[in-house]
């Protein structure tokens, strides 16, 4: 029993002799340092004491059991996903749809000021984006 409280107490104060001791002082430039490394000479510095650490706990060994079939739950899972992007493909269609048709629209010269849009060119560049886009969401 004393071999075994001798081996407790030697592993104790190893433990405790194997803290760093931290270093604070203020450098040149009046910014604070904290280090494990004591200070150029003439400076002036205090030791700070580090709260020891508590013991890391071991993970169970096993992970608790589930409840329920897990395959069954990503399955249903991945279904939602694939119908909320479903329905945001479709908005998007939607809008790529009524961008292109607004932009179309603008080629056809102002009821009220009969003015021609901006450039043909900037135009025709925006048409052709939206078109991209009705292809990229609506798939035609």
């Amino acid at each position: 029993m004393k071999a075994v409280y001798g081996v407790f107490l030697g592993v104790l104060l190893l433990a405790t002799a194997a803290q760093a001791q931290v270093y604070r002082w203020v450098d040149g430039n009046g910014r604070t340092v904290f280090s494990d490394q004591p200070p150029p000479q003439g400076r002036k510095s205090e030791t700070v004491k580090l709260r020891p650490q508590p013991a890391a706990v071991a993970a169970p060994a096993s992970a608790p059991a589930v409840s329920g079939d897990i395959p069954q739950q990503v399955k249903q899972l991945n279904e939602r996903i694939d119908e909320h992007n479903r329905q945001i493909k479709q908005e998007n269609c939607s809008t790529a749809r009524a961008h292109l048709a607004k932009l179309e629209g603008l080629t056809q010269p102002n009821a009220t000021t009969k003015a021609a849009p901006q450039s043909a060119a900037t135009l025709g560049a925006a048409i052709a984006a939206a078109r991209d886009h009705v292809r990229t969401w609506c798939g035609n």
